[in-house]
């Protein structure tokens, strides 16, 4: 797994270029602490077409929060104090810009969407971030036992629930 001390960790990978509108981010991790907004998987650098996923989202609250947005910004948040650390959980966010849906999963069950409009455009050509907002912010804290990121159509439910019980057993959670 990676290890993310909450100081000073975070890894970048090198451009990527989605060239769609549509994303999944499946995540198993265990987090550590709420003290701070985290950042633990984030597109881009916050602003235009991007995506984040946050954990925790609200400084000293247990929640996630998945964001997408191409013109238009939504966050997709876990109710309050859901998922005080420490804690053990599969995260997935699906994000569609022009399908104007930017969802939550955890542990195998839908717990927010959004359906507002994001506006228009596809992706940003840009390094995937992990651990930190653009490597140097919002550090998060706690360990990533795996990662699947995928842009392109839509998956299936099916498909959805094979991916999070593949993640679930790499992190020890039961769904």
């Amino acid at each position: 797994w990676l290890a993310f001390d909450g100081v000073d960790d975070a890894m970048a990978t090198g451009t990527i270029t989605p060239g769609v509108d549509k994303v999944q981010a499946f995540v198993g991790l265990r987090k550590e602490s709420d003290t701070t907004l985290a950042i633990l998987l984030e597109l881009g650098s916050q602003s235009g077409n991007v995506f984040f996923l946050a954990a925790p989202r609200t400084s000293g609250v247990g929640n996630y929060s998945f964001r997408t947005s191409g013109s238009a910004v939504h966050d997709a948040v876990t109710p309050g104090s859901s998922y005080d650390a420490p804690i053990s959980n599969i995260i997935t966010g699906l994000g569609d810009i022009s399908g104007d849906v930017s969802r939550i999963r955890v542990n195998g069950s839908q717990v927010a969407e959004v359906l507002t409009d994001q506006g228009a455009g596809l992706y940003a050509d840009s390094p995937l971030y992990l651990g930190a907002r653009v490597g140097n912010s919002f550090m998060y804290n706690g360990n990533m036992y795996g990662l699947i990121t995928r842009f392109g159509a839509n998956l299936t439910d099916a498909q959805i629930a094979s991916t999070e019980t593949y993640l679930a057993a790499k992190t020890g959670v039961t769904l």
